[in-house]
């Protein structure tokens, strides 16, 4: 992978988008990342996800918009848009932006920087958000003659600043969307990335069963009515109760020690 570099550590996986100063995505990254994610469901030993950036400049500056205007996007003769890109142009990014949302461990995202339209979509999918003090959010779009990501502005915003930013395309800092709810803790500069891996390394530590079905669960009911999402919920939980791991886990806090995950 070009423009994308993943790197394991036991059982934590980082994922940086190697396109500096800005890692603007193109065709291929997306094709990269959707791939890379989408690859995680079948490896039991991926407990969690960092997603990140190289360089302090941009986590992500949005879609390269050069390579957009000239019809150029990196694509190799072999690997052009397929025929459902060529009649759903936003299919692919559409589609990346699932595989991320859908990951079926949890994603952490560490934000240095930027994250400007198609950045602040991506960060907006993750699960979790750490950014550092210098990080800067917003869905400039608008201001080049397009629509950015209002869905994921409503979902980190509230209503009425995610209307704000997406009809003015102004930059907000991370520590408004801290007082918002959206990112957990605003990090000193270049300590994004590892405030992030370690909480990735503590959700590591569970029942990589458990977790799995919980990251699951909390997708599936996020815009459901309440008794439906409850009534979901306790679906889910009965699935849960019927692995050993869930029986491993009481046994071991009744017992006070650590728990064995066996993946039964």
């Amino acid at each position: 992978m070009e423009k994308i570099t993943v790197v394991r550590q036991d059982s934590v996986v980082t994922v940086r988008l190697a396109n500096p100063p800005l890692n603007m995505l193109t065709r291929p990254m997306m094709r990269e990342l959707q791939d890379t994610f989408l690859g995680f469901a079948a490896d039991r030993d991926v407990r969690a996800v960092v997603l990140a950036a190289e360089g302090d400049r941009a986590f992500c500056a949005g879609l390269d918009l050069n390579r957009r205007l000239d019809g150029s996007d990196g694509e190799s003769v072999d690997r052009g848009p397929s025929p459902q890109e060529l009649l759903d142009h936003g299919r692919l990014w559409r589609e990346t932006q699932w595989a991320v949302r859908h990951c079926p461990v949890p994603v952490i995202a560490a934000v240095e920087g930027a994250a400007v339209g198609g950045g602040f979509g991506l960060v907006g999918v993750c699960d979790i958000i750490f950014a550092s003090e210098r990080a800067r959010f917003g869905l400039t779009e608008i201001n080049v003659g397009l629509l950015g990501g209002a869905s994921k502005a409503l979902r980190m915003l509230g209503p009425f600043k995610a209307r704000k930013v997406f009809f003015t395309g102004e930059l907000l800092p991370a520590s408004e969307l801290y007082r918002l709810g959206a990112v957990e803790e605003v990090t000193p500069p270049g300590e994004a990335e590892a405030q992030a891996a370690a909480l990735a390394r503590t959700l590591a530590q569970k029942s990589p069963i458990a977790m799995r079905l919980c990251k699951e669960s909390i997708v599936r009911i996020e815009h459901m009515g309440l008794e439906e999402a409850y009534r979901t919920e306790q679906d889910y939980t009965v699935r849960l109760s019927t692995f050993n791991d869930a029986r491993e886990a009481m046994a071991a806090w009744v017992e006070k020690r650590e728990p064995h995950w066996t993946w039964t």
